[in-house]
């Protein structure tokens, strides 16, 4: 943990105890101009955060007190992978407190991003919404969003670890309105019948998606375009949840330079 410098950026970790949370504190104690200062979770609740994610102590309780967490350790960031529900509450009370959330966590509607711009706007702090940390994810979507002004035809394929709740994944979700966006041509409209109900996909954006949850998988994606005699594929694969870090770490250094509400880690390369 870095002390003793104005430049230090203090960090907040909600869902610290997670796979996820786990893995930022750890790299976050690596960081030479970041200082860890409060761990919030509803799991292992006044036990060290260090033991839980380092095996070594830091004197910081983990506790599932947000808003009195965040008043007590005036974090600059708050750094948040939790579920969906427990992401917009710290959300709410981070922007309450003057706090940058910067929220891992995916599948918000289109009405939760409008009361959480609006509470952006009424506090005057910034929030940092990311669908998928990974810089080569992000790098994936503004490719399918180039390919897109040249194929009208795209299905998206995207395949998670079973233990990931939300069908379509943020990212397919923000690929597919990408996609949507970037289209100079309607797709051509395929005439099908479905054998059993669901099996072309979700329809996002009128973009075909199909979700994959396996064992064994940790976050990747396929996005298919098809033209006159040829298709385009493009794909990222994150094979270890290391993959994310680099992204979070980019979120929290640039945090305090950002204003408004900001969805995608493209924003801040």
């Amino acid at each position: 943990m870095s002390t003793g410098s104005e430049e230090v950026i203090r960090v907040a970790v909600a869902g610290a105890c997670g796979r996820m949370g786990r893995l930022v504190v750890q790299t976050i104690l690596r960081q030479p101009d970041m200082a860890l200062v409060s761990a919030i979770d509803k799991q292992h609740v006044g036990e060290d955060i260090g033991t839980i994610a380092t095996e070594h102590p830091l004197g910081i309780a983990v506790t599932d007190h947000v808003a009195e967490a965040l008043a007590v350790s005036q974090p600059h960031v708050l750094v948040d992978f939790t579920t969906l529900g427990a992401a917009v509450s710290h959300i709410h009370a981070a922007l309450e407190h003057g706090v940058i959330p910067i929220v891992g966590t995916s599948g918000f509607s289109a009405q939760t991003l409008s009361d959480i711009r609006e509470a952006v706007q009424r506090t005057g702090t910034a929030c940092i919404i990311v669908p998928n940390f990974a810089i080569g994810a992000v790098l994936m979507m503004q490719f399918a969003k180039e390919a897109a002004r040249y194929f009208a035809n795209a299905e998206i394929i995207e395949l998670h670890h079973d233990g990931k709740v939300d069908a379509p994944s943020g990212t397919a979700i923000r690929t597919a309105e990408m996609i949507a966006a970037a289209r100079t041509e309607r797709p051509r409209q395929i005439v099908q019948e479905q054998k059993f109900e669901g099996a072309r996909g979700a329809t996002v954006a009128h973009v075909p998606v199909h979700s994959v949850r396996l064992p064994g998988l940790v976050a990747h994606q396929m996005v298919i375009f098809g033209g006159q005699g040829e298709t385009l594929t493009i794909r990222h694969d994150s094979i270890d949840r290391n993959s994310f870090m680099p992204g979070v770490m980019l979120a929290v250094r640039k945090a305090r330079s950002v204003q408004g509400l900001v969805v995608g880690l493209e924003h801040l390369l």
